[in-house]
């Protein structure tokens, strides 16, 4: 079978080299005979991820793809696309009690990808230790049907009719961004975070805020601490998916936006409740549905306007595109939401999510995602620094929230260069 692919592919060159990669740590060192099981499962269960990017005229396109997906030992990524991963998009290499999954992340975002890990992460401990206790009502098995909804094109064939007027996004005035010499030059580094649920969510609550608004008030304190006579902005760049907009609730592909919200020097001196409802109203202005269908009809105009180029000029002109959705900004927060494992956190000690291109950048990533009983925060940095993890969780603490490092260390992202 042959996948259109979003414009977004022509992104993978030398310069934006975007990967999402999911780890799941099991509270056991993982078993290479069942994690192959599990991988041969989601082969077949995802029959739209088992592929391979070709050129078909002036486009590429996604082929099926009938080579295994590639498992390797240690935690350096495969360069996907290429030889050593069977030209699949997607690859597993695991490490002590760790399984990492790297996917192009033009392929597909954090939402679309949940539903793997889920499967993989069943179909490991089916093998492993059997099923009582586990719920398979969210989880998508090999004997169900896979849905045509998932993978056809999400895009209409006409633009949607607006709703309303697109709110107008706030000017960003000289955001803070972290200077190179904050960090060491060593590479990319990660702290891998756990919070409780509970106490996270009962301080939101306290505060009228959210995960994100409260993470997001929290990091703004912590820099008003490091960075006492700064005054510039901090601006977060929050994703947010158009699913719901664009009718396609089940498609894997990478179906985002992003937006910028921000808190003033001007804002230090308010209540932790004060800032979370100024982020709140920001967050709320821009995941605004009028600026979904917004995005949704600019990207058919790219669709008309792609089609008048040819292959070599999509991959020069792509990358442009691209850089002006990512305004400036200091940190970048992303929750791709609660998710409900049904189960199988009995036996994941911790998962979280590294996104981020494979070049050095002055912006923060934190990627937020739930397990079990816990948040799970991936704090990314272009180097090693323990200063604003350590501040942040002295903001958590003072708020009675309990925070703890569950892992560190330098992460890389795989290449993917078509």
């Amino acid at each position: 079978m042959k996948y259109k692919a979003l414009p977004l592919i022509y992104l993978v060159n030398e310069h934006f080299k975007n990967t999402l990669r999911f780890a799941i740590e099991m509270k056991d060192e993982i078993d290479l005979d069942a994690l192959r099981y599990a991988v041969d499962q989601v082969q077949i269960r995802y029959p739209y991820f088992s592929v391979q990017v070709e050129t078909e005229g002036e486009d590429y396109v996604l082929v099926d793809n009938a080579r295994p997906f590639v498992i390797a030992e240690g935690e350096k990524p495969l360069c996907l696309c290429s030889a050593e991963a069977n030209y699949h998009v997607m690859s597993f290499s695991v490490s002590g009690h760790t399984v990492y999954t790297d996917i192009v992340h033009f392929i597909c975002d954090g939402n679309g990808f949940i539903p793997v890990a889920k499967t993989l992460a069943y179909y490991y401990i089916e093998r492993r230790y059997g099923t009582d206790g586990i719920d398979t009502a969210t989880i998508n098995l090999v004997s169900d049907p896979v849905a045509e909804e998932e993978y056809a094109y999400p895009y209409p064939d006409a633009p949607l009719p607006t709703e309303g007027g697109t709110p107008p996004t706030p000017p960003v005035n000289d955001p803070f961004v972290f200077d190179d010499s904050f960090f060491d030059s060593e590479g990319a580094y990660a702290y891998n975070l756990l919070i409780p649920q509970r106490e996270l969510m009962a301080c939101a609550r306290a505060n009228g805020g959210s995960p994100v608004s409260l993470i997001s008030s929290l990091l703004y304190r912590g820099m008003a601490v490091l960075f006492p006579d700064s005054e510039k902005d901090i601006v977060f760049l929050i994703p947010h998916q158009y699913r719901k907009a664009l009718g396609r609730p089940l498609s894997h592909d990478s179906l985002t936006r992003v937006f910028p919200v921000q808190l003033g020097r001007d804002m230090r001196d308010k209540s932790l409740e004060e800032l979370n409802a100024s982020l709140r109203e920001q967050i709320r202005r821009g995941s605004d549905m009028a600026a979904d269908i917004a995005a949704i009809n600019g990207t058919l105009q790219l669709h008309a306007y792609f089609k008048t180029l040819s292959l070599a000029q999509k991959k020069a002109v792509m990358p442009g595109l691209a850089a002006k959705a990512l305004l400036g900004h200091t940190f970048g927060v992303s929750y791709t939401g609660n998710i409900p494992w049904g189960g199988l956190e009995q036996y994941i000690r911790d998962a979280h999510g590294y996104a981020g291109e494979n070049k050095r950048s002055g912006t923060l990533s934190i990627e937020v995602f739930t397990v079990g009983d816990y948040f799970s925060l991936c704090v990314m940095q272009p180097g090693k620094n323990p200063a604003l993890v350590d501040t942040f969780m002295q903001q958590l603490a003072g708020e009675g929230v309990s925070c703890r490092i569950a892992s560190e260390g330098r992460y890389e992202m795989p290449d993917c260069e078509i």
